[in-house]
């Protein structure tokens, strides 16, 4: 059940998804980072960067039927290096899921369940999204495709309406730029694009076409665009200052404004309501590619039972990491280690299997 395909535009969503909530994660980072309103310039850099890399990662995929990046690698190196660009990707999806958990896990305490420890609500998390995980990609393609509609186009509108008291005049001045910042940005951009990983992964699952191809590149265009639009919607409400701060941007801007007319008497419910279901959701993505990973890494046939494996780890390691607004000084260093392995990996396969066919061409 689990080699089950899904379509191309099942595969967008659950990319677009997964990169949504790193980019509203890993927002405060970038507020703190760059001096002034700019920060959109890195995400538009960043963007083109990815743009650019897609397509001869498209192109080798779509060479290789029903195969990750892992697989692929198979083919190309040593079994060593195949193994460690495995390892690399399980640490790197169960890290990114245990900092996901947490994070989502402290907005339910500090908002809604005050009293409940956060350990009991890390392990709930895992047990109710391991059951979804378990059900295979298509279950996990079918409930992206419920919370895109259902959650995140209802969760940005609200947001966007909460704005309706802002000054405008926060998105200036853009000049001069601040070139440093800028590109020390850039590192956590490319990680906030989260889906760019999980891509490598969930090819696997969809008719190899140019459709496909197509909507690859168009996920990152549509990411870019949420991606700058939050970031405005958070300057002309706070101002760079004061959102530099913030831990949650997103429900801090609910928090203090009511939309006019609306019928709830804080749109701070509505708002985390829809992130739960989109965090919830992302999570469930991430158990499901991280059992894909060790699967392809070790290359066994079942991965269901994988799902059990990670539970306790993912708890033990969501224990153990502090918050996100702990860790924002400390992710700069990491940041420049994770963006470079995430687009060299991909690059120096599309750069072995090119040289290989012209090899055999000759």
């Amino acid at each position: 059940m689990f080699d089950n395909e899904i379509t191309s535009h099942q595969n967008a969503c659950i990319l677009l998804l997964i990169s949504f909530v790193f980019q509203t994660m890993l927002m405060p980072n970038i507020l703190s980072e760059v001096d002034g309103p700019v920060g959109w310039i890195s995400i538009i850099l960043g963007t083109i960067i990815l743009v650019l890399t897609i397509s001869p990662i498209n192109k080798v995929m779509n060479s290789y039927e029903n195969k990750t990046i892992i697989g692929i690698s198979r083919n190309l190196f040593p079994n060593y290096v195949t193994k460690i660009i495995g390892i690399y990707y399980i640490v790197l999806f169960i890290l990114a899921n245990s900092l996901l958990i947490k994070d989502f896990a402290e907005q339910i305490k500090y908002l809604m369940l005050f009293n409940t420890p956060i350990k009991v609500l890390i392990i709930s998390i895992l047990l109710t999204a391991s059951y979804a995980a378990k059900k295979g990609i298509q279950t996990i393609a079918q409930i992206t495709h419920i919370t895109i509609l259902i959650a995140l186009i209802p969760y940005i509108a609200v947001i966007i309406f909460s704005t309706y008291y802002s000054d405008y005049t926060n998105v200036f001045p853009i000049y001069p730029v601040d070139l440093y910042g800028v590109v020390n940005a850039l590192p956590t951009i490319l990680i906030s694009f989260f889906g760019y990983s999980i891509l490598m992964f969930s090819n696997r699952h969809v008719d190899k076409s140019e459709k496909n191809m197509v909507l690859n590149k168009k996920f990152i265009i549509i990411s870019m665009i949420l991606y700058i639009a939050c970031y405005i919607l958070i300057i002309i409400k706070f101002g760079i200052k004061e959102a530099s701060h913030l831990v949650w941007p997103f429900l801090s801007i609910m928090k203090f404004v009511n939309i006019p007319g609306f019928f709830f008497e804080s749109t701070e419910i509505v708002g985390l309501s829809l992130q739960i279901i989109i965090t919830f959701t992302s999570i469930c993505i991430l158990m499901y590619f991280t059992n894909l990973a060790i699967q392809e890494t070790f290359e066994t046939r079942e991965i269901g039972y994988f799902t059990f494996i990670q539970i306790p780890i993912v708890y033990i390691l969501a224990g153990l990491l502090p918050g996100m607004y702990m860790l924002y000084p400390y992710i700069k260093i990491p940041a420049y280690f994770v963006s470079a392995a995430n687009l060299l990996i991909p690059l120096i396969i599309v750069f072995w299997e090119n040289r290989r066919r012209k090899f055999l061409t000759q």
